[in-house]
C-alpha cells in the first residue's frame, strides 16, 4: 500500500494555494497554515460598509497557457481598462476553489519549524500541535521564509540575492464620480505606481466611486514608518494631481503597507525542492512580480514534488 504524504504548506496565497490543491489532488494530505484571516496573500480583497478594493493585485495578466486555463477555470472576468482580468466580487474569488476541501489555519503564525526523526513539526499554530509531516513548503515572501530558515544555512544562501521592495496602497472611495474616464493606469508620474477604478471593473456594485493608488518601491520605502493618515493624506493629493481633478474629501480612505510587494530581485528559478530534507520554497518571487508567477511557481513545485 503506497504511504500517504503528509505536507504543511505555509502561506495561503496564490503559490501555496496551488501548489497545495495539485499535491491533494494527487493524493497528498496537506494543511495548509497562514497568519491571515483570509486567503490570497497578494490577491486580497477588502471590504468594508460596503466598499469593496482589490488592494493587492488589482488585476491579472496570462502570459502562459497553463496559467490563461487557471483563469478559464476560475471564471475571470475580462477588464479591458487594464487588459487583464479581474474576479467577481473582487479578486481573491478566484483562489477559493483552489482551498476547497482543504485543511485551512488562518489567523496563526508559523514562527519555526523543527525536524526530527518521526517528521517535521510546526511550531506557533495550536492547531498544529501534535501533527507531524514528511514534508514542508515555504510558500511566503522571501524574508519570511529566510528567517525559519536560520537552522539550514545553506537553503537560506540559495535565496539570500532575492530582493523584495514595499508598497504603500490607498483605498479610498467618493459620494460622486470623480470627472475623468481613467479606469486604469500603470504609467504614472510622482510617487504613484498603479491607479485602479474598482467602480469601472465589470460587475462591481459600490456605494460610489471607489479607487486603489499604488505608491512605487522608492516612495514606500522613504515613507515606510509614516503614520497611515499621512500617507492617506499624501496619496490623495498626488493622486488628484495625477487624473488632474479638482481634490474632494473621500467618504473612505484606508491605507494599507505591504512590507514585501514587489520582486526586485527575482530567484531565477521556479522554486527549490530539497527533497531529502523534505522542504521546499515556492512564491512569485522565484519567478518575478506577477500572480502568474506565483503560479507557475507552485504549480511546477508540485508536479516536481510529484514525480519525485
Amino acid at each position: 500500500m503506497t504511504k500517504t504524504e503528509h505536507t504543511a504548506v505555509i502561506g495561503a496565497g496564490l503559490a501555496g494555494l496551488t501548489c497545495a490543491r495539485a499535491l491533494a489532488d494527487a493524493g497528498h494530505s496537506v494543511v495548509v497554515f497562514d497568519k491571515g484571516r483570509g486567503l490570497g496573500g497578494r490577491m486580497a480583497s477588502r471590504r468594508k460598509e460596503g466598499w469593496h478594493f482589490d488592494h493587492g493585485a488589482v488585476a491579472l495578466r496570462a502570459t502562459s497557457d497553463s496559467f490563461a486555463a487557471f483563469l478559464t477555470s476560475v471564471q475571470a472576468e475580462r477588464w479591458e481598462a487594464a487588459n487583464g482580468f479581474t474576479g467577481m466580487p473582487g479578486i481573491s474569488s478566484l483562489v477559493k476553489s483552489l482551498a476547497q476541501g482543504l485543511k485551512i489555519v488562518g489567523s496563526q503564525r508559523v514562527t519555526g519549524l523543527e525536524k526530527t526523526q518521526a517528521g517535521w513539526s510546526v511550531q506557533g499554530p495550536e492547531d498544529s500541535a501534535g501533527l507531524i509531516f514528511d514534508r514542508v513548503i515555504l510558500a511566503i515572501p522571501q524574508p519570511q521564509a529566510q528567517a525559519l530558515l536560520t537552522p539550514w544555512p545553506a537553503l537560506s544562501a540559495q535565496i539570500a540575492g532575492v530582493k523584495m521592495h514595499p508598497c504603500w496602497t490607498l483605498m479610498t472611495g467618493f459620494d460622486t464620480a470623480l470627472a475623468t474616464d481613467i479606469g486604469y493606469r500603470d504609467t504614472c508620474t510622482g510617487p504613484i505606481s498603479v491607479i485602479a477604478r474598482e467602480t469601472a471593473k465589470p460587475g462591481r456594485s459600490l456605494p460610489g466611486d471607489g479607487w486603489v493608488i499604488q505608491a512605487n518601491a522608492e516612495w514606500t520605502s522613504a515613507h515606510l514608518e509614516d503614520d497611515p493618515a499621512q500617507i492617506e493624506a499624501l496619496l490623495l493629493a498626488a493622486f488628484f494631481k495625477s487624473i488632474d481633478c479638482d481634490p474632494i474629501a473621500p467618504v473612505i480612505a484606508m491605507a494599507h503597507r505591504w512590507l514585501y510587494a514587489l520582486t526586485a530581485t527575482p530567484l531565477g528559478r521556479s522554486h527549490i525542492l530539497d527533497a531529502e530534507l523534505g522542504l521546499a520554497l515556492c512564491g512569485d518571487w522565484c519567478l518575478g512580480n506577477t500572480a502568474q508567477a506565483a503560479f507557475e511557481s507552485g504549480r511546477n513545485l508540485a508536479a516536481d514534488i510529484i514525480a519525485s
